[in-house]
C-alpha cells in the first residue's frame, strides 16, 4: 500500500481521512429490505460520498439506492482457487504458495493486466472502491448471483463458480490522492450483466479533449494571461502529432492484453486548486465509444496521460490503450477462472485467475475461507449475503434461463 491518506479511507479501520470541507460525507441512505453493510458505517458513508454523480438517470438511481452493495479488499480479500495437489482449496492472492524462490507471486493475480484495474498498473497514489447491484423480482427481492460447483479446467476436483443475473451491474470507483491529502475520483467503471455478455461504460469528468477546454475557460476566463495555463491549453487545442505505441503483457503462451494507441501525455497545468475545482462536483459523462485526441494520421487514443504530479488523471495512467466497448473489456475479463498454466505454463505459479462470470472482485466466500498461509480451508459461502438473498446455490426450477446465462453458453 502507498501509505498515503486515501490508504486509511478504504483500509478496514477506517480513521481520520482527510476530506474537503465543502464535502461531508452523507448520512447512510435509509435502510431497506436487501440492504447489506459489509463495512463500518463511517466507511461506507465516506464511499459513498466518493460516488460521482453521473449524467445518466438510470445508472445514477442506483448510485443512490441504498441497496447498493459496496466493498474493498478489506471485506472482499482477492482470492483464487487451485483444486489440484496437495494445496487444494481458495487462496489469498497475497501469499505465494510456490516453493520457488525465483517465482514471485505464484499465482497470476498480482501482475499485469489482472494486477490492478486496466490503465492503473503504473500509478501511485491510485485506490479503487467496487460496487454490486441486483435487480429486483416481483416480489422486490433481490435476483441473487447463483453459485454452483464446478470442475475448472486443470484441477483434479470439483471448484466453484457463479453467475449473475441479467440486470445486475458491477463497477468500480477510481480515486487518486491529491498533494492536499483529499481524495479525488476521476473515474468510474460499470458492467451491466445482459443475456450472455456483459456491457460496459466509463464515466469521467471529461472524456474528450474539447470538454476540458471548455471547462478550464469557463473557470478561469484569463486562462490566456496564466503561463502554464495558456500552454497546456494550447496543447489541447493545437494539432497532436502521435506515434503508435503498443502495450502488451509478456505471457509467452497465451497474450491476454495487447493494444496499439496513440499517447497524449498532457503538460502540467500549474494550478492545483484549478485541478481541484475540475474534479470536485464534476458531472461524470459516458466515455463509450469516444476517443480522447485524434491526430491527423489517424492515429488514436481513448484517454490522456500525464507525467504531472496532479492532474485530471493520475501520473503513468494507461487507460488510453483500452477503448470503452465490450469486446475490449472483454479481453482481460474472459480470464477469470481460467488456469494460469494457460498464459505460462513453464512458471512455478498456481491455480486460477481469480473471479467467476467475467467479473474479477467478487465472489461468494466467506472471508475465512480464504486461506493465507498456504493450506486449504473449509469453504463456505458468505452468511450475509446468503441470508440477504444476494447469493443462492444454484437451483434450475427457481432461477430460469432468461436470468442466467453462462458467457461460455452464448459463445457457443
Amino acid at each position: 500500500m502507498n501509505g498515503l491518506i486515501l490508504v486509511a479511507l478504504l483500509a478496514t479501520e477506517v480513521t481520520n481521512v482527510s476530506e474537503k470541507p465543502a464535502e461531508k460525507p452523507a448520512a447512510l441512505p435509509a435502510a431497506s429490505a436487501g440492504a447489506v453493510h459489509l463495512m463500518p458505517a463511517v466507511k461506507e458513508q465516506r464511499l459513498r460520498a466518493l460516488l460521482p454523480k453521473v449524467d445518466d438517470a438510470d445508472l445514477q438511481a442506483i448510485l443512490d439506492d441504498p441497496r447498493l452493495i459496496l466493498y474493498t479488499e478489506a471485506e472482499m480479500p482477492r482470492a483464487f482457487q487451485l483444486w489440484s495437489g496437495s494445496l487444494m482449496g481458495v487462496h489469498s492472492a497475497y501469499y505465494n504458495i510456490s516453493s520457488n524462490g525465483s517465482e514471485p507471486y505464484g499465482n497470476g493475480n498480482r501482475e499485469f493486466p489482472w494486477g490492478s484495474p486496466a490503465g492503473t498498473h503504473r500509478t501511485k497514489g491510485v485506490e479503487t472502491f467496487r460496487f454490486v447491484w441486483l435487480p429486483r423480482d416481483e416480489n422486490d427481492r433481490p435476483k441473487p448471483i447463483v453459485w454452483f460447483r464446478k470442475r475448472l479446467r486443470g484441477d483434479s476436483v470439483d471448484g466453484y463458480a457463479w453467475t449473475f443475473p441479467v440486470g445486475a451491474k458491477v463497477g468500480e470507483a477510481l480515486v487518486m490522492t491529491g498533494p492536499d491529502g483529499y481524495a479525488y475520483p476521476f473515474e468510474i467503471r460499470v458492467r451491466t450483466r445482459e443475456n450472455g455478455y456483459w456491457d460496459v461504460d466509463v464515466f469521467r469528468p471529461y472524456p474528450n479533449a474539447q470538454s476540458l477546454t471548455a471547462r478550464i475557460k469557463e473557470l478561469r476566463p484569463d486562462w490566456s494571461e496564466e503561463p502554464k495555463l495558456a500552454q497546456f491549453v494550447e496543447h489541447l487545442e493545437a494539432p497532436l502529432v502521435m506515434k503508435p505505441v503498443v502495450l502488451a503483457d509478456k505471457q509467452p503462451a497465451k497474450r491476454t492484453f495487447e493494444q496499439k494507441m496513440g499517447v497524449d501525455s498532457l503538460p502540467a497545468i500549474g494550478d492545483d486548486k484549478l485541478v481541484s475545482q475540475l474534479l470536485t462536483g464534476a458531472v461524470f459523462h459516458s466515455a463509450s465509444g469516444e476517443v480522447w485526441r485524434e491526430s491527423d494520421s489517424g492515429v488514436a487514443t481513448c484517454a490522456p496521460t500525464t507525467a504531472a504530479g496532479f492532474s485530471i488523471v493520475p501520473a503513468n495512467y494507461d487507460a488510453g490503450f483500452v477503448a470503452v466497448d465490450r469486446v475490449s473489456c472483454a479481453r482481460c475479463h474472459d480470464s477469470t477462472s481460467k488456469p494460469v498454466s494457460d498464459f505460462n505454463p513453464g512458471r512455478d505459479w498456481y491455480g486460477h485467475i481469480r473471479g467467476s462470470d467475467g467479473i474479477f472482485s467478487f465472489h461468494p466466500f466467506a472471508p475465512e475461507s480464504v486461506s493465507g498461509n498456504g493450506y486449504g480451508s473449509t469453504v463456505s459461502m458468505r452468511g450475509e449475503f446468503e441470508r440477504a438473498g444476494v447469493i443462492a446455490k444454484y437451483d434450475p426450477q427457481k432461477h430460469s434461463a432468461s436470468d442466467y446465462q453462462s458467457l461460455e453458453a452464448a459463445k457457443r
